[in-house]
C-alpha cells in the first residue's frame, strides 16, 4: 500500500519545508512538528508515514482523530479503497496502517501479564521496524504516558513522527521533559499568522461580549459586599485590637524577626495597611523595612483586609493579636457569611463564586444577540457553533405550554433560547454525544446523507420533542449511531443546519467543518491545549467560502465594574508589601485573561503588531460594559476590515516570522555596573593626583630619597588601579545604554544554555538576542535562532535572573560603591545552577561580562543571610523587579 500511495494535491508552504527537511530532523530518530489547527497535519503525516516507507502505528487522542487518519487517504493519496487488513484500527490485527487511540493502547499494556500487546510486538518484529506516530501527544493522561513509554523502549529501531497543534507549554517543566523525551524536541513551528499570511487558515478576531450578573447571583454578590462592608467597620471600631495590632514585635523589633517577615511581608504590611487606615502612627523602622515610606502606604482595600484576616487567624499563628475567645467567634462569622474556604479568608471570590460567574445564565442572553447579530449580517450563509462544558438535556422543556426560564447555561438551555427567538429564519440543531437534535424539515437530508454512505433508513429513527413540533430529536443505532457526527456535519456544511449547539468534548477537538464562520466559546475552559483546540475549528479556510473571516466569541460576566478597565492590565499595580492577588470578582476576567495568552492575533488598537494577549482587544479604553460590548459588534460587523488588518500587520514580516518569548525586564544590572565605574574612576584620579603632587614635590625639594619614594609608591599605586579602572570603563560601555545591558544579559543567558548542554555548539553559534522598544516606550528582549522549547527555557532564565528573588538555590551577589557598601543581588536560574560548580561557572561568566559577582549557595547559614537582604531588596525595588512576558510573532 505504502508503494501505491501519492499524494493528489498541491502542498502548502509549510508542508513542503517539512518533506524538504525530513531527512536533518531525523537525527535523533524523531520528527516534532507543531503546527495550528487546521494546517494539515494528518495530510502531512500522512505523507511522511508514506516517504519513510515503514508500516505505521497512529496513536490518536480520540477516535474522531483516529478516524481521519484513514479517512484521508482517498482520494487523496489513493484512487480505490485501501485493500481488507492494510488498515486497520485495532492492535489486535495490525496493518500496514494501525491507526489505535492512546486509551485503547493503554487498555492493552495494563492487562494482566500483557499478552495482546506482547501480540503486538511480535508482529512489529517480523514486519518492522515501525513508524511511529504520536498525533496531539500532550493529552496523554499520567498512566498513558507510562504505556507509551513503554512500547517505545521495547519496539525495535522505531522511527517517531510527532504531531500537534498544542504543545503543553503552560505544563510543568516534568511533563514538558516527558513530552519532549518521547517526541523529541520541536523541530518546526508553524504560528497561526504565517498561515493565516500564506491562505493556509482564515482571517478572525476573538471578541469579548460582557455581560452583569444575574439577579440572583447580584444579590448574593451584593449581600456578601454589605457583610465585608459590616466587618470592615466593626474590626476598624476595635481600639482595643489595634492596639494590641500596633504592640506585635514584628512592627515593634522588625530586625529581630527578618526571616518570616521577608518570608512572607504581606503579613507585616497587612498590619501596617491597617494601622494606617485607623490613623494610627506607624512604626518608621517597619515602614523601612519594606523599602518604602509612611506616604506611599496604599489604601485597605478588600485585598489588604483580607490579608489582615489571614494573618490574624492562621499565618501569626499564637503570636496573633487576637484573643482566643475572638478567634473563634471571627471564624464563626467568617464561615457563616461564607468568606472562608480551604483554611484560607476569601474576600475576593471563592470557588462558589467562580463556578457561579462562570455557568451565570445571564451568558445564554449574550449568545442570543451575538446570534441575531451574525444572521442580521450573514443571513443563509451563517454558519455558527457554540460550544459548551454540559448538555443539561433535562432543562429541556416537557410539555407545548411549559415556561421556560433556565438556571444554567447548557447545551439544552442554549438551543431552546435560539430556537425560541428564530433569529432571522436560521435552522438550529444539538450535536453532543448524547442528544442529537435536528430540525424537523432536515430529516430528509439526514436520511439523504445516510443512504449515500449505505447506511439503512431504520438506524437512525426521528422522535417527536415533547414541547415542540418545529424539532425531533435522532436516535441512533449500529451504524447510524456511529455515522451521527459525521451526518449531522454534512447537513451543517451544506446549510440545512446553520446554528450548532454542541460539547466541547465532542466537537472541541478533530472535528472539522471549515464552513463555520461563527464560533461562541461558551466554556470555562482556560487551559492553552484545549482552548486552542476550540478555537482552531473556526479558523480552518473554506474552499466554498474563499473570502471566510471568522468571529470567536468569548463570554464574560463583569460584576465589578472596574475589572474591565483592568482587563489588559490584571497584575497588581501596588507592588508593595508582596500582595499581588488581582482584583475582586474578575473571576471570568481572569479566566480570558489566561486564555488569551495562548493566542496570536491581531490588535483592535493603532498598532499593528501580531502578539497574545488580552490586551491586544484595547478593552481598556472602556468605562461601561455596555460601551465596550457596542464596540465589539461593530468591529465584529466589519469582516472585510478584519481581513485587511490581517494583511497589514502580517505583510511587512520576515518570511520566517513565528511566535517567540518576549520579556520587558524593568530591572537590569546596568546600575551597579556604571557605580562600579565612578568608584573606579574616583581611585583611579585619587592616584594620578597623587602621582602629579608627588612629582610636584620631588621637584620642589630636589633628588631627596624620601620624595623619590613618595612619588615611586605614588606611581605604583596608580598602576596598580589602572587595569581595575581600564576593566570597568570596558564593562560600563558594554552596558552603558539600557540596551546594551539587557543585550549582555541575554547573551549570558545563551552562554549557560550552552554550557548546561540545552544549546549544540553550532546552536549556539546561530543564537542571537535582540532588543527592541514596545508600544509603550520600554525595552523588550528576545531570543533569535532557538526552538520554541528553548525559547521557553531562555524567557524562563531571564524571567528568575531579573525578576524579584524568590527562593534559588545559588544567588548571585555583586558589591560595588565607595567601600563595597552596595550590593546587587540576582537568582542564578535554576537550569544553571545544579551544582556549585555549575554556578561558579555561570558566577565567572558573569563577572567577565557585566561585574564581579560570586555565587552564594542560599541554604547556608550566611547564604540565608544573603538571601534575606536579596529578598529585601527585591521587595524594596516593587515594580523595578518585575519582569513582564508575552509571546510575540515577529
Amino acid at each position: 500500500m505504502l508503494g501505491d500511495m501519492r499524494f493528489s494535491g498541491v502542498w502548502r508552504d509549510y508542508q513542503q519545508r517539512v518533506i524538504d527537511e525530513v531527512d536533518q530532523h531525523l537525527d535523533d530518530d524523531r520528527i516534532n512538528v507543531v503546527a495550528a489547527p487546521g494546517s494539515g497535519k494528518t495530510v502531512l503525516g500522512l505523507e511522511l508515514v508514506r516517504k519513510l516507507g515503514r508500516p505505521a502505528l497512529i496513536l490518536a487522542p480520540s477516535l474522531t482523530i483516529r478516524n481521519q487518519w484513514g479517512a484521508r487517504l482517498v482520494p487523496l493519496f489513493l484512487d480505490e479503497p485501501p485493500r481488507v487488513g492494510e488498515v486497520s484500527h485495532s492492535l489486535d490485527a495490525p496493518g500496514t496502517l494501525t491507526a489505535v487511540t492512546y486509551q485503547s493502547l493503554h487498555a492493552v499494556w495494563a492487562e494482566d501479564r500483557q499478552p495482546r500487546l506482547q501480540a503486538f510486538l511480535n508482529w512489529a518484529s517480523e514486519h518492522g521496524p515501525l513508524t511511529l506516530v504520536l498525533d496531539e501527544a500532550h493529552h496523554l493522561r499520567r498512566e498513558w504516558w507510562r504505556a507509551l513509554d513503554d512500547l517505545i523502549a521495547r519496539l525495535s529501531d522505531p522511527r517517531i513522527v510527532a504531531l500537534t497543534a498544542t504543545p503543553p507549554y503552560d505544563a510543568p517543566l516534568a511533563e514538558w521533559r516527558r513530552f519532549e523525551s518521547a517526541c523529541g524536541p520541536i523541530d518546526i513551528e508553524i504560528g497561526i499568522p504565517e498561515l493565516v499570511r500564506n491562505g493556509d487558515l482564515a482571517p478572525h478576531q476573538d471578541h469579548v461580549v460582557f455581560s452583569r450578573p444575574s439577579p440572583d447571583l447580584q444579590a448574593l454578590l451584593d449581600e456578601r459586599r454589605e457583610a465585608i462592608a459590616h466587618l470592615i467597620e466593626d474590626m476598624r471600631s476595635d481600639d482595643a485590637l489595634t492596639d494590641r495590632i500596633a504592640d506585635h514585635p514584628w512592627l515593634r523589633l522588625p530586625l529581630n524577626y527578618l526571616e518570616p517577615i521577608l518570608d512572607n511581608p504581606t503579613v507585616l504590611s497587612s498590619m501596617l495597611v491597617h494601622l494606617a487606615a485607623v490613623g494610627r502612627p506607624l512604626p518608621a523602622d517597619a515602614v523601612s523595612l519594606l523599602g518604602t515610606d509612611a506616604r506611599h502606604v496604599p489604601m485597605q482595600t478588600e485585598r489588604w483586609f483580607e490579608a489582615l484576616l489571614n494573618a490574624l487567624l492562621y499565618d501569626l499563628g499564637s503570636s496573633s493579636p487576637l484573643l482566643p475567645e475572638e478567634r473563634k467567634r471571627l471564624s464563626s462569622r467568617l464561615h457563616a457569611q461564607g468568606l472562608i474556604e480551604g483554611d484560607r479568608v476569601r474576600l475576593s471570590e471563592t470557588k462558589r463564586i467562580v463556578r457561579m460567574m462562570a455557568g451565570d445564565r445571564v451568558k445564554i442572553a449574550s449568545i442570543e444577540y451575538i446570534a441575531k447579530v451574525e444572521a442580521e449580517q450573514l443571513k443563509s450563509d451563517l454558519r455558527m457553533v457554540v460550544l459548551t462544558d454540559h448538555v443539561r438535556a433535562g432543562e429541556l422543556p416537557r410539555g407545548f405550554a411549559e415556561d421556560f426560564a433556565p438556571a444554567k447555561i447548557g447545551v439544552a438551555p442554549i438551543f431552546e433560547t435560539l430556537r425560541r427567538s428564530a433569529p432571522d429564519g436560521q435552522a438550529i440543531g444539538i450535536l453532543t454525544g448524547t442528544l442529537v437534535v435536528l430540525p424537523e424539515q432536515a430529516v430528509p437530508a439526514l436520511h439523504a446523507a445516510a443512504c449515500r454512505k449505505g447506511i439503512a433508513a431504520t438506524a437512525l429513527t426521528a422522535v417527536p420533542m415533547p414541547h415542540c413540533q418545529s424539532h425531533v430529536r435522532i436516535v441512533g443505532k449500529d451504524g447510524g449511531k456511529r455515522a451521527l457526527v459525521s451526518l449531522v456535519t454534512e447537513l451543517f456544511e451544506r446549510g440545512d443546519i446553520t446554528i450548532l449547539v454542541g460539547t466541547q468534548a465532542l466537537l472541541g477537538e478533530g472535528w472539522d467543518a471549515p464552513a463555520i464562520n461563527s464560533l461562541v466559546l461558551a466554556s470555562n475552559s482556560a487551559s492553552f491545549m484545549l482552548s486552542n483546540q476550540m478555537r482552531g475549528r473556526a479558523i480552518r479556510i473554506d474552499p466554498a467560502q474563499p473570502d471566510k473571516v471568522a468571529n470567536i466569541w468569548h463570554l464574560a460576566t463583569v460584576a465589578d465594574p472596574a475589572a474591565l478597565n483592568r482587563a489588559d492590565a490584571l497584575r497588581d499595580d501596588l507592588n508593595w508589601g508582596d500582595i499581588s492577588d488581582g482584583q475582586p470578582m474578575t473571576a471570568d476576567i481572569k479566566l480570558l485573561a489566561r486564555r488569551f495568552d495562548a493566542f496570536a492575533g491581531i490588535s483592535n488598537g493603532p498598532s499593528q503588531r501580531i502578539g497574545t494577549g488580552l490586551g491586544r482587544l484595547a478593552l481598556s479604553r472602556f468605562t461601561t460594559v455596555h460601551e465596550a460590548n457596542l464596540a465589539t459588534f461593530a468591529r465584529a460587523a466589519d469582516r472585510p476590515a478584519l481581513a485587511r488588518d490581517w494583511a497589514a500587520s502580517t505583510g511587512d514580516a520576515p518570511p520566517r516570522a513565528h511566535v517567540r518569548e518576549v520579556a520587558t525586564p524593568k530591572h537590569t544590572p546596568r546600575r551597579l555596573v556604571w557605580r562600579n565605574t565612578l568608584e573606579s574612576l574616583a581611585t583611579s584620579g585619587l592616584g594620578a593626583g597623587a602621582v602629579a603632587g608627588s612629582y610636584a614635590i620631588a621637584a620642589g625639594f630636589g633628588a631627596e630619597t624620601w620624595s623619590l619614594l613618595l612619588a615611586g609608591a605614588a606611581t605604583a599605586g596608580f598602576l596598580a588601579t589602572l587595569p581595575r579602572t581600564l576593566r570597568a570603563a570596558h564593562l560600563a560601555w558594554r552596558n552603558g545604554s539600557l540596551e546594551n545591558s539587557l543585550k549582555q544579559v541575554g547573551e549570558m543567558i545563551l552562554h549557560g544554555l550552552r554550557s548546561n548542554a540545552f544549546l549544540t555548539e553550532s546552536e549556539y553559534r546561530l543564537a542571537g538576542v535582540r532588543t527592541a522598544r514596545d508600544i509603550d516606550g520600554s525595552r523588550m528582549i528576545y531570543f533569535e535562532g532557538l526552538t520554541r522549547s528553548v525559547d521557553l527555557l531562555a524567557v524562563n532564565a531571564l524571567a528568575e535572573l531579573l525578576g524579584p528573588v524568590q527562593n534559588p538555590r545559588y544567588l548571585l551577589v555583586r558589591r560595588g560603591g565607595i567601600g563595597h557598601q552596595s550590593r546587587d543581588y540576582h537568582a542564578i536560574p535554576a537550569v544553571f545552577s545544579k551544582n556549585r560548580e555549575a554556578a561558579d561557572a555561570f558566577a565567572r561568566e558573569w563577572s567577565r561580562r557585566i561585574g564581579a559577582s560570586r555565587a552564594v549557595w542560599t541554604r547556608s547559614e550566611t547564604g540565608r543571610r544573603d538571601l534575606l537582604l536579596a529578598r529585601k531588596a527585591s521587595l524594596a525595588a516593587g515594580m523595578r523587579r518585575r519582569v513582564d512576558r508575552r509571546s510575540d510573532w515577529r
